[in-house]
């Protein structure tokens, strides 16, 4: 029998990642006016939302059922690794290709992958170790200033480490900028700014006949 509460279970966090992932693009849109840009708590509120339920959802395909850190017994077989996925009803090829392939799929789309590859190719051209088109030779890392022949040949655990520094230095920069964030906000009432001040009856020459 298939798991029914479980699959519903899943389904409920899998909405839970697309709508926040929406929220998170229309935050960051901005509704197309970048001088209307939320402040930055706000956007690290909604990606870390994000990522709490993508860890979620990660747990729920790996544990789908809650399990006792004091049991020594052996972990069951995964209930989802025993479920084929198959049409209840008759199918064209068209639409077995267009509905019930897309499901099975274990690689990205194309157009995934074109994006991934740019992206990659982006941060590689930032890189002093040219990231994996460096290791793989497509691209050497510059010469030191001042050197002499062929720069070294980087590997993949060079290209980790400074993968580590720059997500290190980016953390830094959020770090701080959170910081100026609630400094400025202890510094400066904005409640003062935005508050409206409401006029009493007798100001307004108000009469109540």
């Amino acid at each position: 029998a298939l798991p029914i509460p479980q699959l519903e279970s899943l389904k409920f966090k899998a909405n839970q990642i697309i709508d926040s992932i929406y929220a998170l693009q229309r935050t960051i849109e901005a509704g197309g006016h970048p001088s209307a840009m939320h402040a930055w708590p706000d956007i690290l509120s909604k990606y870390n939302i994000l990522l709490s339920q993508t860890h979620n959802f990660s747990n729920a395909l790996v544990q789908p059922f809650p399990t006792s850190s004091s049991s020594t017994r052996a972990p069951a077989q995964n209930i989802y690794e025993r479920i084929a996925i198959h049409p209840s009803m008759g199918m064209l090829d068209g639409q077995l290709d267009g509905e019930v392939i897309p499901l099975l799929r274990n690689q990205q789309t194309t157009d995934v992958l074109r994006v991934e590859n740019d992206t990659v190719r982006r941060l590689a051209e930032h890189m002093s170790t040219r990231g994996s088109l460096g290791v793989l030779g497509v691209s050497p890392p510059p010469a030191a200033p001042g050197g002499f022949g062929a720069p070294r040949k980087p590997e993949y655990e060079d290209v980790l480490r400074e993968c580590l520094e720059i997500r290190g230095a980016h953390d830094r920069r959020v770090e701080r900028a959170v910081r100026a964030v609630t400094m400025l906000r202890e510094k400066f009432d904005w409640k003062q700014r935005v508050e409206v001040e409401v006029e009493e009856p007798e100001e307004l020459d108000w009469d109540p006949r």
